[in-house]
This record gives C-alpha cells, sequence and structure tokens, in this order.
C-alpha cells in the first residue's frame, strides 16, 4: 500500500515538475515575443518619423515625381510606407500629388498585393482589395479577374472585386450588372454604380432596358447623387415618368427634381400623371411631385401645389409649402393659403412654413 502511494505522489511530483517547466517556457516565450515587438514597433516608429518628416524623401518625390535613392521601396506587412501613403492620400488636396502616389503604388506595391490576393487567409485578402481600391492599383486587373472566377469566392470578395472595376472603370463590370444578382443588396449595387465616370455610365444607359429594375434604380440614383445634366440623361429621366415600376417612377421624378428641367413632352407625362395623383398615387410619389413642381417652378403648378397642400400626409404638406415658397410670388401664396385655404391642416402648414421661412431670411433674398 505505502509503494502504490509513493508511486501516486512520484507521478504528482513529476506532472507537477512538467507543469511548472511549460509555465517557465511559456513564460519565456512570451516575454522575448513581446521584447521583439516592441523592438519592431520601436523600428516602425523610427522608420514612419523618418518618412513624416518635411524633408523625407518620400516628400521629396511628392514634391518633384523623382524618387531619391533613400527612399525604401521594400514592402511588407510591418513596412510604414503604405500607412504614410494612405494617410497622404486621405489628406490630399492636389490631383498632382494623388497621381504622383497612385504611380508610386503601382510601380512598388504590385507583388506585394499580388502576393496578399493569393493568401488563404479570407480577412487578408479583403484587406488587400480594400487597400488596392485605394491606391487604384489598375495593374492588378489580370489578378482581379482571376479571383472573381473562383468557384469559392466569398459574396464580400467579389463584391469589393466589382467596386474596385467600377473604380478603374473597366467594362468587366458590366456582364455583373447585367445579372438579377439577388446576393447584392441595393446599396451595394449603388456602391458599384456611384463610382462609374459619365462615359461608363453612357454605356449603362445604353443597356438601360436590358438591365433588372434593381440596377436600373441605382443607375437612376446614381445620376442624380452625381448631380450629372445632358439631353440623353433628361431623355432617360422623362421616359421614365410614366414607368409601370413604382419605385422605378419616383426615383425618376427625385432626379427630375434634381435635375431642374423639363422638356415640353417631358411636362406633359408629368401633368397626365399628376392628374391621377389622389387616386393611385402613394404619399412618397406625391411628395416627388411637389419637389418637382419646387424645382421646375412653373406657374401653373401654383394650383397643383395649393391642392397637395391639403393632402393628409404631413410629408407632402410640408414639401408643397416648401416648393410654394420658391416660386417669385411665394411670400404671397402662402399667405393666401394661410388665410383661405379649405383645409385646417393645410393653413397651419402655410403659416408654419411662412413663419419658418421670415425668421431664415428666404424672402429677402
Amino acid at each position: 500500500m505505502t509503494n502504490s502511494s509513493d508511486h501516486i505522489l512520484q507521478w504528482i511530483e513529476a506532472a507537477f515538475i512538467v507543469l511548472l517547466l511549460t509555465l517557465v517556457a511559456l513564460l519565456i516565450y512570451l516575454t522575448v515575443r513581446k521584447i521583439m515587438n516592441n523592438k519592431r514597433r520601436i523600428r516602425y516608429n523610427r522608420r514612419l518619423q523618418v518618412l513624416q518628416g518635411a524633408d523625407s524623401a518620400l516628400q521629396i518625390y511628392l514634391d518633384t515625381g523623382q524618387a531619391p535613392r533613400s527612399l525604401s521601396i521594400t514592402v511588407d506587412r510591418h513596412s510604414p510606407i503604405i500607412d504614410v501613403l494612405r494617410v497622404r492620400l486621405a489628406a490630399s488636396r492636389t490631383e498632382l500629388e494623388r497621381s504622383r502616389i497612385y504611380e508610386f503604388t503601382r510601380l512598388h506595391f504590385h507583388d506585394y498585393y499580388a502576393g496578399l490576393l493569393r493568401k488563404r487567409r479570407w480577412s487578408t485578402r479583403v484587406n488587400a482589395l480594400l487597400e488596392l481600391e485605394q491606391f487604384r492599383m489598375d495593374s492588378l486587373k489580370g489578378e482581379l479577374e482571376v479571383l472573381l472566377t473562383r468557384k469559392r469566392i466569398s459574396p464580400t470578395e467579389k463584391f469589393l472585386i466589382l467596386r474596385v472595376f467600377a473604380s478603374f472603370q473597366m467594362k468587366e463590370l458590366l456582364p455583373y450588372l447585367r445579372e438579377d444578382n439577388t446576393a447584392l443588396s441595393d446599396s451595394q449595387l449603388l456602391q458599384l454604380l456611384l463610382p462609374c465616370e459619365l462615359p461608363l455610365l453612357e454605356i449603362i444607359m445604353d443597356e438601360f432596358t436590358e438591365l433588372p429594375l434593381r440596377v436600373q434604380c441605382a443607375a437612376v440614383d446614381t445620376l442624380r447623387l452625381r448631380n450629372y445634366r445632358s439631353a440623353p440623361i433628361l431623355v432617360l429621366l422623362e421616359s421614365l415618368i410614366d414607368s409601370q415600376e413604382d419605385v422605378l417612377r419616383l426615383r425618376a421624378l427625385n432626379a427630375i427634381a434634381n435635375f431642374g428641367i423639363m422638356s415640353s413632352e417631358g411636362e406633359s407625362k408629368f401633368l397626365a400623371l399628376i392628374s391621377n395623383a389622389e387616386k393611385n398615387s402613394t404619399w412618397s410619389e406625391r411628395q416627388s411631385y411637389a419637389r418637382v413642381m419646387g424645382s421646375i417652378r412653373e406657374e401653373h403648378y401654383i394650383p397643383l401645389l395649393h391642392r397637395l397642400l391639403g393632402d393628409e400626409s404631413y410629408q407632402v404638406r410640408l414639401t408643397a409649402a416648401d416648393s410654394l415658397s420658391r416660386y417669385k410670388s411665394g411670400e404671397e401664396q402662402l399667405q393666401n393659403a394661410a388665410h383661405h385655404h379649405p383645409d385646417r391642416f393645410a393653413r397651419e402648414m402655410a403659416e408654419e412654413t411662412l413663419e419658418r421661412k421670415r425668421y431664415e431670411g428666404f424672402f429677402t433674398r
């Protein structure tokens, strides 16, 4: 019995010694790792300060376009030059400096980011896509097209690659817009189209009727948000005034309100649409009617705005009153509505708007 107890005690002592040695080894490892990380951080900060200096080699390159020999172009995950250029790019106010940053990254970061795109870790690839989009590294078009054909590509990666295509104004984006891709949200579709410049958007406009409805809506929103103005764009928007799709018609009306003008044909369609406003439209569409009439400001719209001033929706009444105030006779029209409109809520809205606009000094401009 005593021998058995001694044997168990020996095993416990041995296990304790092993555990103690393991903890000591772990402590030594963590200590060494912390020392190495601190040294690496010190080297990183020192190099960072050198690059951020007013007379640094990087600053000389950004000022002259000529890279001095002292400018280190070795790039890895511990290189501070990536962070420095990212900050400079965000703070830059001149197109010349930004173009030099783009050129520098294309020349010296290509292999680094190409290697990151081949990594197995998902987060590494996603971060690389975000950075190469920021640096506009169009030299990686081929690698991106190959990555897009992978069977196991994640939805996030696919979206980011397509957004890079849009940023690079690549026509390779178009086939994916023609697909009715439910994996992309409405917000993501808008993010794909917003970076597109007018030449690429004109191609999209030529194929407008062939695109899925969600892409059409995103395209109209893009034209409005980018504030593009041309005769073909106005023709497209006016063609959508009598669209059977409510969401597309509403977006077109808001875009026309932003555009500020309509042709005689477009106005005829608009007036026909308004004639059935109270019967067949939602409050958001009636609000867009009021917004358009406040933007176009034709005198024969004034009675229609008075009618919308008595709408059952508060938002429609608010927009109608604001649109009335934008006319030359806006103050007079609101005064008249405040005293003589048959609807009590319309009178209250006209009075509130009149008081607010006077306080803002709107009628004295």
